[in-house]
């Protein structure tokens, strides 16, 4: 029970099955994203309680009273995602375990192998730990899955391949995406000392020999999978409004720089907005601060919602807003913009009983002028002179 009563307290709801036959019920009647079981359970032969959850397609981690030589054989033939001592010091290792599985849930790792005995017995591996796994035989097969699937966040791959190698191909991704942006793990045969430090350099993440462990394939992919989390948390609060959860002001100019930079060598043009929620002081001054914070949150789903994949949502700071539209053509601009502004008119925000209604006022300009603070600073303007012609509207410049 003290694993219950720790993974509680990590946050997991947790049911608890006494015997084979009550484990039997729970599962037919829950959808479990991972289930522990003993491996030694009353009226049932040894491992049964495993093999319930494999049977059902449940990554399975296994509780052991012991370690010896015939545990560990039996538990190394089964597609279990992990092992635990029955010990009360090792429930931390535990919920990291159960919340490396939770977290594991629709990430994608592509192996890259020629082998497919290989690529097969990776992806296994792999798929037992929650894992979205794509595969590919050689680099160049592996950049056209890479190009289709831009979420990928680990990639395990061979060295020696035909048409384009691991160090080629490690060397690609690399051009596309950061270390703190995408593992790169290479798994190889090749004994060399110095083939090690060569893929690390290029910037590969790590290096594993094939004839390791699966264990350590296993440690290897989940720590750097929780690196690349961590610094994702990192990057998240450096870039990310506290209040709302909306990009900030200063991911904006990271984001857009490069994007107008692009849009200058012949790249595609986009136009920046400029909200402002109208009276904003009033609501404060009404209904209180927090009922403020509520307005700032709901509006920010609200737009962000709006906005899609069309664009980028930024706090500007207080009650101002920021918008880049890369998918909206110049001259459906103030059309999609005015939609915006009527569906806020017609939005309302319950707080604490009340019903709080208000409108926003948006600036906006397709001109690529000679910068983006340029872009900002004319949408700033035509916001500006929204608020003074009376606010609720939208203007443009061209």
């Amino acid at each position: 029970m003290f694993i219950q009563a720790n993974l509680n307290k990590a946050g997991f709801v947790c049911d608890h099955a006494s015997t084979y036959e009550k484990a039997q019920k729970l599962i037919a009647a829950n959808d479990y994203f991972v289930g522990l079981s003993s491996m030694v359970l009353d009226g049932v032969e040894y491992g049964m309680g495993i093999n319930l959850l494999l049977d059902h397609r449940i990554p399975a981690i296994a509780v052991t009273a012991s370690l010896d030589d015939h545990v560990l054989d039996t538990l190394s033939k089964k597609n279990i995602v992990d092992y635990v001592l029955k010990k009360s010091d090792q429930t931390d290792y535990i919920a990291r375990i159960v919340n490396r599985v939770y977290r594991n849930r629709g990430l994608k790792v592509l192996i890259v192998d020629d082998s497919s005995a290989v690529r097969d017995w990776i992806s296994q591996i792999l798929i037992r730990q929650g894992l979205t796994v794509l595969r590919a035989a050689d680099g160049h097969e592996a950049c056209k899955v890479f190009y289709q699937n831009n979420d990928i966040k680990l990639v395990l791959t061979d060295y020696a391949m035909p048409e384009m190698d691991g160090l080629r191909l490690t060397a690609q991704l690399r051009s596309i995406k950061s270390m703190d942006e995408l593992g790169i793990i290479v798994l190889s045969s090749d004994t060399k000392s110095r083939t090690a430090p060569l893929f690390l350099k290029q910037g590969a993440n790590d290096y594993i020999q094939k004839k390791a462990s699966v264990e350590e394939i296993l440690c290897r992919v989940n720590s750097n999978l929780e690196i690349l989390e961590l610094l994702e948390d990192s990057r998240n609060r450096a870039n990310k409004d506290f209040l709302t959860g909306v990009w900030n002001r200063r991911y904006f100019f990271e984001y857009g720089v490069p994007l107008y930079e692009q849009s200058q060598l012949g790249g595609p043009e986009f136009s920046v907005g400029m909200l402002d929620i109208d009276h904003f002081k009033k609501i404060n001054d009404n209904y209180g601060h927090d009922a403020g914070d509520e307005v700032l949150k709901k509006f920010s789903e609200l737009l962000v919602g709006y906005v899609g994949e069309g664009g980028v949502v930024c706090r500007f700071g207080g009650e101002e807003f920021a918008i880049l539209l890369d998918e909206v053509e110049a001259d459906e601009l103030v059309g999609f913009l005015e939609d915006f502004r009527a569906l806020t008119e017609g939005f309302s925000v319950k707080f604490k009983d009340q019903i709080i209604n208000f409108t926003v006022s948006i600036g906006a300009t397709a001109n690529m002028d000679s910068s983006l603070t340029a872009m900002v600073s004319r949408a700033d303007e035509k916001l500006y002179e929204v608020k003074r012609s009376g606010r609720n509207k939208v203007l443009c410049d061209w």
